[in-house]
């Protein structure tokens, strides 16, 4: 993927320096929400992914002179429910290795709850179908992540806020310099009061 444009946070101006931000949040919501979303009609059998079990792993995009890097590695457990008029299976499959390197994760731990009538099936299917629509889905999951860190409107409401703390140092600093100055007037008042009271004391 394309190195893209990225914001930094509130201290790194203009996404200059180098920088990494927590993507695993969103990550895992957009590779859940990917996953549920494949489904496989063959024949008279529906099979479709359930529950997304687990997620582990991390994802992060390093900012550095403006533009970011996106990097990611997950392992995930999926439930699996297949069914046909008559009869039903369930069970789970783990994919290995989904990265930001290459598309080339694995399907392995392919197990059925319960041995019946299409369940050699429907682990088949897992195998083939549903590995090749995980392929499809996933596909776009870099530039999807990488597009919410350089969406304009987030860009737009980033440095409208950066800009705000902006100005809010600069009022502090000339507050804190209005500050100094007064109590440096102050300190001169205090040093022309004790001059005159030890002039007229020494008159005496």
């Amino acid at each position: 993927m394309a190195k893209q444009q990225g914001a930094g946070s509130l201290w790194n101006p203009n996404s200059w320096h180098w920088e990494e931000k927590n993507y695993t949040p969103i990550s895992k919501q957009l590779i859940e929400s990917k996953i549920k979303s494949c489904k496989i009609e063959s024949g008279d059998i529906t099979l479709f992914n359930q529950v997304v079990k687990s997620i582990t792993g991390d994802a992060q995009v390093n900012i550095r002179k403006g533009k970011q890097v996106l990097i990611y590695d997950f392992d995930i457990e999926v439930e699996w429910h297949g069914v046909n008029q008559d009869h039903e299976a369930e069970g789970t499959y783990k994919i290995k290795d989904l990265n930001s390197l290459d598309n080339d994760f694995e399907i392995i731990h392919i197990s059925c709850n319960t041995k019946t009538a299409i369940s050699d099936k429907c682990k088949d299917l897992i195998k083939k179908d549903m590995f090749k629509k995980l392929k499809e889905v996933f596909v776009t999951l870099m530039q999807e992540i990488g597009q919410y860190e350089s969406d304009p409107e987030k860009l737009k409401k980033d440095q409208e806020a950066r800009k705000l703390a902006e100005e809010q140092v600069r009022l502090a600093k000339e507050q804190n310099g209005e500050l100094k100055e007064k109590i440096f007037y102050e300190q001169k008042l205090k040093e022309q009061q004790m001059k005159q009271e030890f002039s007229q004391f020494a008159q005496k």
